[in-house]
C-alpha cells in the first residue's frame, strides 16, 4: 500500500479482539487469571500488527513457556510512559512477577535529564488532541474513498506514482520482490555513534530500574528490522556498509546492556543464523510485502525467549493454573 504496488502476499483473514483496556487479548490465558509476565514495549510488533489473537507473541510464548502471559503492547502512535505502566499494573489483582521490555532497533533514546517522565506526557497530549483534530477526516468514508481513486489513478500510466519513492525493492533469488519501508533501512542509512548507543542503552537501563522498583524482573529483548537481518545478503551497492555497521550497532547495544547487568536477549542472533538461507528460498519469518514478522517468526522468537527465562512447554503447569483461577475480573 505504502508503494502502491500490486500485493502478491495475502493472508487469511485476521481474528482480532482487545479487553475492555483497550490491550489485545491473549487467547492462551483463561479469563480471570492473574498472568505471570508482561510484555511492554515494542509498539505494533508486540501488540500485533498483521497477526491474530493466537499468533501474537505473548500467546505463542505462553505456549512455549507455560506462563501465562499479558499483551501490555500498544500503537505506536503514543509511546507508553511510567503512568500507563501505573495504570495498567493497577488493574490486576497482584503483580506479575516478571517483563519483557521489548525494544525495535530503529529506536534511538535518550533517556531526559529530568527523568522518564519529564515532558513526554505533554508530548504524548499534544499528539493525542492532534489525532483528535483530525481523525475526523482520516478515517471518513470521503477521505478513504479519495485516496483509493488517487492511487488507482497513480499506476504510471494515467498519472506517475509518486508512492514508490517511499519503499526500497528487492528480488529475491526466486523472483519475487521483498519491499522495505524507510524506517527499517534507517538503520543502515543513518549509523550510530557509539554516544548514541551508549544513551539508548542508558534508556533502556533506566526503564529496567523503574520496573525493578515495582516488583518486576526485568528481560529486554531486542527486535532488529528486516533490513538489518536481510541486507547483508540483499544489498552490494552503497548502502551495503551501512547494514553491516547497523549489525555491528545492534550487537553493541546487547554488549552495552550486558555491561549494566540487564538480562537481554537480541532477536537478531536468532534470525542471523538462518538469514542466508531464508533470502535463498524466499521462506522468511518475515512478510515480504509488510515490516511485521508472520507467525513463524514470532514462534521462533518466543521458543528462544522461553527457554533463555528457563521456561519450556510445561503443559502440566498451565493446567494447574488453569484449575486454580478464580472469578476474578482481572483478563
Amino acid at each position: 500500500m505504502r508503494g502502491n504496488l500490486p500485493p502478491t502476499e495475502r493472508r487469511p483473514p485476521l481474528r482480532f479482539s482487545t479487553d475492555a483496556w483497550g490491550y489485545r487479548r491473549n487467547p492462551e490465558v483463561p479469563v480471570g487469571a492473574v498472568p505471570d509476565l508482561l510484555f511492554v514495549g515494542g509498539d505494533s510488533f508486540i501488540y500485533g500488527a498483521n497477526l491474530s489473537d493466537e499468533e501474537t507473541l505473548p500467546a505463542a510464548f505462553t505456549r512455549a513457556s507455560g506462563l501465562l502471559s499479558y499483551n501490555g503492547g500498544r500503537s505506536h502512535l503514543i509511546p507508553a510512559t511510567l503512568a500507563d505502566l501505573d495504570w495498567l499494573l493497577s488493574r490486576f489483582s497482584s503483580t506479575p512477577r516478571r517483563v519483557v521490555l521489548v525494544h525495535l532497533e530503529q529506536h534511538r533514546r535518550r533517556l531526559p535529564k529530568r527523568g522518564l517522565d519529564s515532558g513526554i506526557g505533554v508530548i504524548a497530549d499534544l499528539k493525542y488532541v492532534r489525532y483528535v483534530a483530525t481523525g475526523w477526516w482520516d478515517a471518513s468514508p470521503l477521505s478513504n474513498a479519495t485516496r483509493r481513486l488517487f492511487r488507482r489513478l497513480a499506476d504510471d500510466k494515467n498519472l506517475p506514482n509518486t508512492y514508490g519513492q517511499d519503499i526500497v525493492a528487492y528480488a529475491l533469488p526466486d523472483g519475487r520482490l521483498i519491499l522495505f519501508r524507510g524506517s527499517e533501512t534507517f538503520p543502515a542509512r543513518k549509523p550510530q555513534t557509539e554516544a548514541e548507543i551508549r544513551g539508548t542503552a542508558e534508556f533502556i537501563h533506566q526503564w529496567v530500574r523503574e520496573l525493578e522498583a515495582r516488583g518486576l524482573q526485568t528481560h529486554v529483548l531486542l527486535l532488529p528490522t528486516r533490513f538489518t537481518v536481510y541486507g547483508p545478503w540483499l544489498e552490494w551497492g552503497k548502502l551495503r556498509a551501512g547494514v553491516l555497521q547497523a549489525v555491528q550497532d545492534l550487537h553493541s547495544l546487547e554488549a552495552e546492556l550486558r555491561g549494566r547487568n540487564v538480562g537481554t536477549i537480541n532477536g537478531l542472533r536468532v534470525f542471523q543464523g538462518t538469514a542466508a538461507g531464508d533470502v535463498r528460498t524466499g521462506e522468511l519469518p518475515f512478510y515480504r510485502e509488510d515490516n511485521h514478522w508472520t507467525p513463524e517468526g514470532v514462534d521462533r522468537i518466543a521458543r528462544v525467549l522461553a527457554d533463555s527465562l528457563g521456561h519450556t512447554r510445561p503443559e502440566a503447569h498451565v493446567a494447574k493454573r488453569i484449575e486454580g483461577v478464580g472469578r476474578s475480573a482481572t483478563p
